[in-house]
């Protein structure tokens, strides 16, 4: 074998591999969003389980809780949960008799172009509400989400 021969190959090995990596980079996006997106996924699934649990509330008490402390303190939840990255609380606000707004701030928008359907952990993620299921798309920065418990005798 010669050394332009290998030379060469050893060119060509070089390119397909970076070509390789920013192919898997453009697809999957750098580690830093990868790990922005796993952190909004958390945000989502607690202000859903955060929803499902004052909905509950709702069906017991027929009243919303006025904070979410009042979750922690009806033995719902043994804490109240906050966002993965800085700890600083979601925002719940009780919006009417029967109507609440939970916050959260998230890193990345939710993907649009995903077609409406559950998530890996069985959260409706896009598209509007359908069939009274809540919507949890979201824009980067603040997003609030105005919800209304079902009726009292629905489950």
């Amino acid at each position: 074998m010669s050394k332009s021969s290998v030379s060469r190959a050893g060119v060509a090995a070089t390119i397909a591999a970076a070509l390789v990596v920013i192919a898997g980079l453009i697809t999957l996006g750098t580690p830093s969003h990868a790990r922005e997106r796993r952190l909004d996924r958390l945000r989502v699934r607690d202000l859903s389980r955060l929803s499902n649990l004052i909905d509950g509330f709702w069906r017991e008490h027929a009243a919303l809780p006025q904070s979410l402390d009042t979750l922690v303190a009806t033995r719902q939840l043994d804490r109240v949960p906050s966002d993965p990255q800085n700890h600083s609380p979601y925002t719940y606000l009780v919006s009417g008799e029967r109507s609440y707004r939970l916050c959260a701030t998230f890193a990345q928008p939710s993907d649009s172009d995903a077609s409406p359907g559950y998530d890996e952990d069985g959260i409706y993620y896009t598209g509007g509400v359908a069939g009274g299921r809540q919507s949890w798309r979201h824009a980067a920065g603040k997003s609030c989400f105005d919800l209304t418990p079902p009726p009292k005798d629905s489950k």
